[in-house]
């Protein structure tokens, strides 16, 4: 067995040991957390827009730096219970994972590359609709379209983790002999 097989099947120990599932291991606690996930990417794009309207200006580096102290610690945590939560279904290796949560990975990242899909698109036409074309000058501030780019990162990153945690069901009761 390499180092990598052990360490994937130790990730596998370890996620069925840890006590967190009990808390969120529920639709409803998953779904609370997906919710919270979601409110922190929705922070993200906010930011984005708040400084495609007001930079540069100190409100709008008031509003990125709040943003930001705001979500990441925020969203390291529900990320971090994301994972457990879901039984390893986004970050187990597919041999360690059951037909079930197989099949829920590939629905949910199916979804999410959809909607990955549709805000490329949107971002893609903002930007392209605001830059300079026949006598109008660019008014949008370099710092917005890297927000821009940060919070679409992000959502492509995380979506697969937000639409499995809302949509799993909770797990069939084990049989009793």
């Amino acid at each position: 067995m390499d180092t990598a097989t052990k360490k994937q099947e130790r990730d596998r120990k370890a996620i069925e040991r840890s006590n967190r599932p009990t808390r969120y291991g529920t639709r409803k606690g998953r779904r609370m957390l997906a919710r919270a996930g979601f409110a922190c990417l929705a922070l993200l794009w906010a930011d984005a827009a708040v400084s495609w309207a007001l930079a540069p200006s100190d409100a709008a580096m008031y509003t990125n730096l709040a943003a930001i102290l705001i979500a990441f610690p925020v969203g390291f945590w529900v990320f971090g219970n994301l994972v457990p939560a879901t039984r390893g279904t986004v970050g187990l290796a597919e041999h360690l994972l059951d037909e079930r949560q197989v099949s829920e990975r590939l629905r949910a990242h199916a979804i999410a590359h959809r909607l990955g899909l549709g805000l490329l698109v949107v971002v893609f036409a903002t930007v392209m609709s605001a830059m300079p074309g026949e006598g109008r000058a660019s008014h949008v501030a370099g710092a917005a379209v890297l927000l821009l780019f940060f919070a679409l990162l992000f959502s492509v990153a995380l979506l697969p983790y937000l639409i499995i945690a809302w949509r799993l069901p909770d797990s069939p009761p084990e049989d009793e002999e």
